[in-house]
């Protein structure tokens, strides 16, 4: 009993849960169990449980990272988007749903809106935040569901100027359960599994994805969903076969000429596939795996409208961008 108060029995768990790897996930969860059950902890692993969600704690919010995430975009925009229209917008991370009434403590999201007001130039902000609610997030996961993004299309149509009627477009729906999110692994618990649910429509069958990482036969590239993700290590790569660099998807049936490029994060991934029903090409840039000096040498960006999408998580710890 002294060893539990202490820690010190939970440190010995650790160890022994890496030593006999056939148990250590059953050691996992009874140290989760004890955390919350006997130490009253409200986390572990900095993952609290609330009802059917989990949630990371993100906390404090971090200025420093905020204005070095504003200059390191203006300084992007500077070198390559001087004739381009150019949009933003932040993804509030779950916390930011349950921030008046949640028992943990959760960044002042007020403040990171200010600053990124007061420090981002020459683009256009859009709003996401009264376009999402929690129930448009995963339970065991950080993503929004792509089934849930009518709002932030609706949005993305008025802010943009976008001339897709979204809501209008003949879409067959495919699920795939049970989704364990990185939430799930991380929490150590034994909470329900989601379903990840997507959207297949003639322009995302039709279209054609070319991910730079990708090494194999042309003829058997994975399109926008990548159905041999489900069931790996996380399904949520059914979304253009998860992170990469640099991908782009081409739309042969489009009307227009348009196109748009993304600097992004993993929430694009799922939000690309409902936006080429507007564009004839999409590209799409992580700037967590490719250095920004570099991308003029594989985009051409002239007459393009170009999109920030950025989840708080990523804005709170700028420091991963190249």
């Amino acid at each position: 009993m002294k060893k539990l108060l202490t820690g010190d029995f939970l440190g010995d768990f650790d160890e022994a849960a890496l030593d006999q790897f056939i148990l250590r996930d059953q050691f996992r969860r009874l140290k989760a169990r004890v955390e919350n059950t006997i130490l009253h902890k409200n986390d572990n692993n900095d993952i609290v449980v609330r009802g059917d969600d989990a949630f990371k704690l993100e906390y404090p919010l971090n200025e420093e990272s905020v204005v070095r995430f504003s200059s390191y975009i203006n300084t992007l925009t500077d070198m390559y988007l001087e004739d381009c229209q150019v949009y933003f917008a932040m993804i509030p991370d779950k916390n930011y749903y349950v921030q008046s009434s949640s028992d943990f403590l959760s960044m002042d999201y007020q403040k990171l809106e200010a600053l990124l007001h007061d420090s981002i130039k020459g683009m256009t902000l859009i709003d996401l935040k009264d376009a999402l609610s929690l129930t448009d997030y995963y339970h065991t996961d950080p993503h929004w569901k792509q089934e849930n993004l009518d709002g932030v299309l609706e949005r993305l149509r008025q802010e943009m100027e976008l001339e897709t009627d979204f809501s209008s477009i003949a879409t067959t729906v495919k699920r795939f359960a049970p989704f364990y999110g990185a939430y799930y692994g991380q929490s150590a618990l034994n909470l329900a599994p989601d379903t990840i649910e997507y959207r297949v429509t003639k322009a995302s069958l039709n279209a054609i994805v070319k991910n730079v990482e990708y090494t194999g036969d042309p003829d058997q590239a994975p399109g926008v969903y990548d159905e041999q993700k489900l069931g790996q290590l996380d399904s949520y790569d059914v979304f253009l076969s998860g992170s990469t660099p640099l991908v782009t998807i081409e739309n042969p049936d489009s009307k227009t000429d348009k196109e748009l490029i993304i600097f992004r994060d993993s929430f694009a991934s799922s939000l690309a596939p409902l936006l080429i029903e507007e564009y004839q090409k999409i590209t799409l840039i992580d700037l967590r795996y490719v250095s920004r000096e570099l991308i003029g040498d594989f985009v051409d960006f002239e007459g393009s409208d170009v999109f920030f999408l950025y989840s708080t998580l990523i804005i709170n710890h700028s420091d991963i961008l190249k």
